[in-house]
C-alpha cells in the first residue's frame, strides 16, 4: 500500500488556512491553499483518482471563495488516501 502522507498533509494544511474569517486575508489563504494542495498533487500523481478528483473539485471552489464547499471536498479527499496520519489541529 502506498502512502501518501505528504498529499495528506497539504489537504490538512488547506484545511486550516481556509477556516472561516473574515477581512482581506480571505483571498490570500485561499490562494495560499490552491498552491499547497498544487505543490503537493504534482508530486503525488500515483494517489487515488478520488482523491484527486476531490482536490481538483476544491480547487474549483476556492477560486471562487466558496469554502464550506472547498472544505467538505478536502475532508472527502482524505478519506480516499490510505493510512493518512495527519491531524487537522482544532480551533484556538
Amino acid at each position: 500500500m502506498v502512502r501518501h502522507d505528504s498529499l495528506d498533509q497539504a489537504i490538512c494544511d488547506a484545511l486550516v488556512l481556509i477556516r472561516t474569517t473574515t477581512g482581506a486575508d480571505l483571498a490570500l489563504q485561499a490562494e495560499q491553499a490552491r498552491k499547497r494542495l498544487t505543490r503537493a498533487v504534482m508530486d503525488a500523481p500515483d494517489a487515488p483518482r478520488q482523491a484527486l478528483a476531490h482536490i481538483a473539485a476544491a480547487d474549483e471552489h476556492l477560486e471562487y471563495g466558496e469554502l464550506m464547499e472547498a472544505r467538505t471536498l478536502l475532508t472527502a479527499a482524505r478519506g480516499f488516501l490510505p493510512g493518512r496520519r495527519a491531524v487537522v489541529p482544532a480551533r484556538a
